[in-house]
């Protein structure tokens, strides 16, 4: 079975937008974070007092690749798949 890289291209830029797209879940119980991403949560935002002599972009934030690399790969089987079916409805 061969990979499609142009598929895999698109679900892997599908899953970075989710953070953007997808509204976030807030944790208020313990630490407070929101946490983005779709079907898994990949990108969590810590809500931390922030020293303002010392601001990083990054700072607060923690990126799961595991989790990250599972959206991928389920957005890539959805998409396989339905082309899939399309080109089978086709014939």
């Amino acid at each position: 079975m061969r990979i499609n890289l142009r598929i895999l291209n698109l679900s892997a830029w599908i899953a970075l937008l989710t953070i953007i797209i997808v509204p976030g879940k807030v944790y208020t119980a313990g630490i407070l974070r929101t946490e983005f991403g779709f079907p898994f949560r990949f990108f969590v935002e810590y809500h931390n007092k922030v020293n303002e002599s010392h601001v990083w972009f990054l700072r607060g934030t923690l990126i799961d690749l595991l989790y990250f690399i599972f959206d991928v790969l389920i957005i890539y089987g959805i998409i396989h798949g339905l082309l899939y079916i399309l080109s089978r409805a086709k014939k």
